[in-house]
């Protein structure tokens, strides 16, 4: 499948099993999908003026007729043809090239019998021979009365060619494309049809307009004997060779022939070359050798497979790998990069031990590096890349240039829409809120939520992405509170959500993205604007929820932090199920003791993965109990899978392995399978096989979308006592 951003084709290339989607659509083209004759959008407009008038002229050829008088009538004259023999006279004349005492006797027909069977044509010889003697105004005087007294004549027809010649040589090709138009809507003699499409093809060519130029040639070429045939065919190969994508679209389904088919398959083939779209031209032209092998470019054809085929190979069960191992970013990278090196161990050293090549290169701590990490690894000819982590889109956009498919660690948005060679397999924002949510909603059948948020980049991303999902699943969203970055007393907040200080409109209910306003009642203080990295500073930690707890840190002694009770005059009114806190540890575990002291119980308080930590429940203590949060990795599973991966990691490097060595560790596995198949060889092949795999790990299944988003099914978990258990739906 030919990909590109733009239409798709579906009917491209059917004949030999291709289809193609390519990158832009030629507007100008667009109407060769109608009949020749509806080509042209624009309407006629015949905007050639007679500058002279015709009858003086014929008074002075009258008078040259006095001087020179006809000789006899020859013997082809029909009886009944009233001036025929006149007309014959001058026709004769013209022939062998006495051209004055033609328009002699063509004046005297016309100056006798203007409306005769002849008069359109003896118009339009004297329009001819003024062309020809270089007396443009008055040629143009003829052809013009040709085209007007009689528009249906072959004469007529004769006529407007001519004048499209001179619109031409006048470089006024716009007005030779109207009056094409015209002659295209009316009947026309097959003589003269050809050789209007000769005068379009080359206006086309001069237009450099190439798609419309070769239609016209093909009809030519179509309709006429085998030695001009062979000349149109060198004219529309040659023309095949200024095409781009859209012009070949636009052809194809119109030409038949299969050689000249051959021309435009090889065309797009050399465009995708052009476009660095390696892998498509080698698809096209290995198709393009097998269904037409006697083409005549079939040596060119082969030498281009070679050149691909070369190319897009990588070197056997050879796999990079591309993480941070200096700078801020080493400790993540070096924790990936011993899962990565577990794997490869375990396959190394089992009954049947794989030959894989590891490629490892550092992708430091800024884009450049990771670039030029990228380019290494190419020469290297790599299969495929693990990682990168902070520098993923940067690395992601030269794989996808050098067509290297890439699974990337993070959780960048849109990471996977830089191209088809670029892959995720990591946690995203988006799959946990989709898991929480069908939990809920599936499962337990709650279809009220309510949100407590930062307004912040985190908070704000999720919030956002809760809200689109709780719609999207048939769920209600009755109650969304945002909050200052570091803030500590939440009772404002609270009561708000639970009150009926802000109740939501019923306009806002039915949208699944609202901009929540911000509360009136506090104000940002400066130092925490905006940041959730004041009080979580590293991007990786928020990303994977790795982090220390301090052992400084506060804790929490009472509901309310240093407040006295209050009393309060009302109930809260509590009319959710479930409440989403996208939150810090920290602050959710200031958050849930004084969602207590109000009175907001029996309701589930959900977190993301980054309530994941014994920080939480160290916190909010027994306020902590029951809240759910989500992970794509829980170390203390019952699956067999991971608890040899636990225990392996454990033994080799003395530690507990985290979320950022189980997926580096899966997406390792994946692509040492795919490596070792012996019908994966080229680069293309291995990104096709990872759209279709499915395969379990120590993350659970994987697998991978069209658009090269990871599917996965993540772990759901609840706080029981001092630790986090394993919610199995």
């Amino acid at each position: 499948m030919l990909r590109r951003n733009g239409c798709q084709l579906p009917a491209v290339f059917d004949n030999i099993g291709v289809s193609c989607r390519l990158g832009r659509k030629d507007a100008a083209i667009d109407n060769l999908t109608q009949p020749e004759a509806n080509v042209f959008s624009k309407p006629f407009h015949l905007r050639v003026q007679s500058k002279i008038n015709v009858w003086p002229l014929f008074v002075l050829l009258m008078i040259s007729a006095c001087v020179s008088p006809p000789g006899p009538p020859p013997e082809s004259v029909q009886p009944g043809d009233a001036g025929g023999a006149v007309f014959q006279q001058a026709e004769e004349l013209l022939r062998k090239g006495a051209e004055d005492q033609a328009l002699t006797y063509y004046s005297l027909y016309l100056g006798q019998y203007p409306k005769g069977r002849h008069a359109a044509a003896a118009l339009q010889r004297v329009g001819a021979i003024y062309q020809k003697q270089g007396m443009r105004d008055a040629a143009q005087a003829f052809y013009q009365s040709a085209v007007e007294q009689f528009p249906n004549s072959p004469a007529a027809a004769e006529a407007r060619l001519a004048l499209m010649d001179m619109l031409v040589e006048e470089n006024r090709p716009a007005e030779a494309f109207d009056m094409a138009a015209r002659m295209l809507e009316g009947p026309l003699d097959e003589n003269v049809r050809q050789k209007l499409r000769q005068r379009l093809t080359h206006l086309y060519e001069q237009s450099r307009n190439a798609a419309h130029a070769i239609f016209y040639a093909y009809l030519l070429y179509k309709e006429s004997p085998a030695p001009e045939k062979e000349q149109w065919e060198a004219r529309i190969k040659e023309g095949v060779t200024l095409l781009d994508g859209g012009g070949i679209e636009m052809l194809w389904d119109r030409i038949e022939d299969r050689q000249i088919r051959g021309y435009l398959m090889y065309r797009y083939a050399v465009v995708q070359i052009m476009q660095e779209n390696y892998d498509e031209a080698l698809e096209l032209l290995t198709s393009l050798h097998s269904s037409y092998p006697d083409h005549p470019s079939r040596a060119d054809t082969l030498n281009l497979i070679q050149t691909l085929t070369q190319k897009l190979s990588f070197a056997p069960y050879t796999l990079g790998c591309l993480l941070p191992l200096s700078g801020p970013y080493q400790t993540y990278g070096q924790r990936a990069l011993n899962a990565v090196e577990l794997a490869l161990s375990m396959v190394q050293g089992g009954e049947n031990p794989l030959p894989i090549k590891l490629v490892v290169e550092d992708s430091g701590s800024d884009d450049a590096h990771a670039v030029q990490a990228v380019r290494k690894m190419a020469q290297a000819r790599v299969g495929a890349i693990i990682g990168p982590i902070n520098t993923a889109p940067a690395a992601a956009q030269e794989a996808q240039r050098l067509n290297i498919p890439i699974l990337t660690f993070t959780q960048k948005t849109d990471i996977t829409a830089i191209g088809d060679y670029v892959f995720r397999h990591f946690i995203t924002p988006r799959s946990q809120v989709q898991t929480l949510v069908k939990y809920f909603i599936n499962d337990l059948g709650m279809r009220k939520f309510a949100v407590m948020y930062p307004e912040e980049p985190y908070g704000n991303t999720f919030m956002t992405l809760f809200w689109d999902e709780v719609i999207a699943q048939g769920g209600r969203m009755v109650g969304v509170e945002s909050y200052a970055p570091g803030q500590t007393d939440f009772a404002k907040t609270i009561k708000k959500l639970v009150g009926t200080h802000y109740p939501i409109p019923a306009e806002l209910k039915a949208r699944p993205v609202v901009k929540i306003e911000e509360s009136p009642y506090f104000k940002v203080n400066p130092e925490f604007t905006d940041r959730l990295e004041t009080w979580l500073p590293d991007p990786v930690t928020r990303l994977t929820g790795m982090f220390h707890q301090d052992p400084d840190q506060d804790r929490v002694k009472g509901p309310a932090l240093g407040r006295g009770p209050e009393v309060e005059s009302a109930r809260p009114d509590i009319d959710f199920d479930v409440l989403f806190i996208p939150e810090a540890p920290k602050t959710a575990g200031l958050i849930l003791p004084q969602l207590a002291y109000y009175d907001v119980r029996n309701v589930y308080t959900v977190g993301t993965n980054l309530w994941h930590s014994q920080q939480l429940i160290e916190l909010a203590r027994q306020y902590a109990q029951n809240t759910v949060t989500v992970d794509g990795f829980y170390k203390d599973s019952a699956s067999e899978a991971v608890r040899n991966f636990v225990n392996a990691y454990r033994s080799i490097y003395n530690t507990e392995p985290g979320l950022m060595e189980a997926f580096a560790f899966d997406t390792a596995n994946i692509l040492f399978d795919l490596l070792t198949r012996p019908e994966i060889r080229l680069r293309d092949q291995l990104r096709n096989h990872l759209r279709q795999i499915q395969v379990p790990g120590v993350t659970g299944t994987t697998a991978f979308a069209a658009d090269g988003e990871a599917i996965k099914n993540l772990v759901l978990l609840r706080v029981k006592g001092d630790h986090f258990v394993e919610i199995r739906p």
